[in-house]
């Protein structure tokens, strides 16, 4: 005969567990009797009521719960664990019945929440946590509903939104992490309710629509920045639904079709600015055959659509007729080859979700491998005059001759001359999104060789999944290689001139809404490169110009160089903001701590 025995496992609202037992002091999970499932106490196995320690087991051999009983009923402090053996939640039990403060964890050893439970009702102030440990809300419950001021947070610091519940219910207001207001509208407990406003930072609105039970609900609509209706359509259960009509910002319409449960269905068009139609296709569950032209009308573009992703063969027409290039897609991802007017191989590669990636090959018309190329990341696939072709490098020979002059003083050793090496950082910069490290070496007097890298992230402190919509967040690096030329400047520091040359590679994302579908966001890129050279005007503030010690070291540069910035014609908007000039104007300045290695101190001046 087998006893109920009550415990309680708390969740986020609560609920009752029961586990069984035996006249015994333990059970198992077979019948073999090799994984024991609890050990318990009872005080006489007449009337088996549990006395004392409780454990149970999970199937691995991990604890899943310990705690104690008082005549039969659960007493004191419980946890609960998970497979992995790592605490899952810890609290009070009161007569089966949460009493008192607990916690709750994350399988990675952070907590998750924690609180007041009276009753299976929590009480009082509780706080919950990101899985990396950072504060996410908090606020005061009255019987298990959220009262007075909650505040939620960034992962990474700041407000994010704010709320006064009244009886669970509240008007909520989010904020960008830079503190303009981003949408407001109502809640009830945690869920979205009734009309929520958008917003872009400039303050003005991006979209309005409702929610019903946290779920996107009826008529939304979309905004340009300058007013001008994006999108519009309805939502249900934050599916799109019926017909949606997309805009530019000139108020023509880009393309219109209709969802059936979330995916397009039927005949969908896509229209240039003139209202000539630029593509078009008929779905059926999501599926169907594009077909995409040039203006003249002209067939450009066909191939099969499955579940909202190229599959199959797709065909691209040079205008006049000619095959261009042709791809076998499987679920968005196939090899292109792409041919000259004549037919011959001109290119081959790997499309991925529209965009070409990997390492390209290039021909000649004779068949022969060219080379290879970096591919340009837009929604055409590679035209002829984006292609160049690889040209060897000349070799030039040393000049049998030299100039005779004065020497550069610089460069000239001299007795007892201070050498070492120079570490330095500044993490500081992390919250401008950069931080950068360096190794300087002064093997000759007055002349100092710095190898410098920078990672960047801006911004630095806020994970690539809280960056609010359409804003740009960056992420790379820089190599610099620099020559300083040191003049004294005074017993601790010393002025210096100099140039470098510094190679930057970044990627620029944005997280935006979907150019058909607005309420999924994707996240557009960039990619920028830059190499530049600059020259240098610095000065470096040291505890000892003759020996080891801590150091300063500030500068300024400016210079010009060269940028490869390249973006697809798609996300070309969310860039907007940002530099795109081949031929920057390179501006930098910098501020590093570190500390002197001296190889040698020398004797002062």
């Amino acid at each position: 005969m087998r006893i109920l025995i009550a415990y309680i496992v708390i969740g986020f609202l609560g609920c009752c567990h029961f586990v069984s037992a035996q006249h015994t002091r333990y059970t198992f999970h077979d019948e073999e009797k090799t994984h024991l499932k609890e050990i318990y106490h009872v005080q006489d196995t007449l009337s088996n009521v549990l006395e004392g320690k409780y454990l149970s087991y999970h199937i691995n051999g991990n604890i899943e719960s310990k705690g104690q009983f008082t005549n039969n009923e659960t007493t004191g402090q419980w946890e609960f664990y998970y497979e992995t053996g790592k605490l899952k939640m810890r609290g009070d039990l009161t007569n089966n019945s949460n009493d008192g403060y607990w916690e709750y964890f994350y399988e990675n050893g952070n907590k998750s929440m924690e609180g007041e439970i009276n009753d299976q009702k929590r009480q009082g102030e509780w706080k919950i946590y990101f899985e990396s440990g950072a504060l996410k809300e908090k606020g005061k419950f009255l019987d298990n509903k959220r009262e007075g001021h909650w505040t939620d947070y960034f992962e990474g610091g700041g407000i994010k939104g704010e709320i006064d519940y009244a009886f669970g219910k509240g008007r909520y207001t989010e904020y960008y992490p830079t503190s303009e207001k981003r949408a407001e509208g109502p809640k009830s407990d945690s869920r979205n309710v009734g009309i929520w406003k958008y917003y872009y930072k400039d303050g003005s609105i991006q979209a309005e629509g409702q929610y019903q039970n946290g779920k996107k609900s009826g008529l939304w609509k979309y905004y340009h920045h300058n007013g001008e209706l994006m999108a519009v359509g309805e939502f249900v259960n934050s599916e799109p639904e019926g017909k949606w009509v997309y805009y530019y910002e000139n108020g023509a319409v880009n393309s219109k079709g209709q969802f059936v449960d979330g995916k397009k269905s039927g005949y969908w068009g896509l229209f240039y600015e003139d209202g000539s139609l630029k593509g078009e296709s008929n779905f059926e569950n999501g599926s169907g055959a594009y077909s995409e032209y040039y203006k003249s009308g002209k067939l450009k573009v066909q191939g099969p659509i499955v579940d909202g992703k190229n599959h199959g063969v797709w065909k691209y027409y040079y205008e006049g007729g000619n095959l261009e290039g042709e791809c076998k897609f499987v679920s968005g991802r196939g090899e292109y080859y792409g041919y000259y007017p004549d037919g011959s191989l001109q290119t081959k590669g790997i499309i991925e979700e529209g965009k070409k990636i990997g390492k390209w090959e290039l021909y000649k018309n004779d068949g022969s491998l060219s080379g290879y190329f970096k591919p340009i990341y837009d929604n055409n696939l590679l035209k002829k005059e984006d292609l160049e072709e690889i040209k060897s490098t000349k070799k030039y020979g040393v000049a049998d001759f030299r100039f005779r002059g004065k020497r550069f003083r610089y460069f000239q050793s001299k007795i007892n001359e201070f050498q070492g090496v120079v570490a330095n950082a500044n993490p500081f910069f992390s919250f401008i999104g950069r931080v950068p490290v360096g190794m300087e070496f002064y093997l000759q007097e007055r002349l100092g060789h710095e190898f410098e890298f920078e990672g960047i992230r801006d911004p630095f402190f806020i994970s690539d999944s809280d960056v609010p919509i359409d804003e740009v967040y960056s992420r790379g690096y820089d190599i610099a290689i620099k020559q300083k030329f040191y003049n004294p400047g005074g017993e601790f520091g010393l002025w210096y001139f100099g140039h470098e040359i510094r190679f930057t590679n970044l990627s620029h994302f944005a997280n935006v809404s979907h150019v058909l579908i607005p309420d999924n966001v994707v996240r557009a890129s960039a990619s920028e490169q830059r190499i530049e050279y600059s020259v240098l005007l610095g000065y470096r503030l040291m505890q000892s110009t003759v020996s080891s010690g801590f150091t300063v070291d500030a500068f300024v540069s400016l210079g010009t160089g060269y940028r490869s910035f390249d973006v697809s014609d798609t996300f070309k908007d969310a860039f907007s903001d940002l530099p795109q000039n081949e031929v920057p104007l390179a501006f930098n300045f910098g501020l590093s701590f570190g500390y002197t290695f001296s190889f040698g101190a020398r004797g002062k001046k």
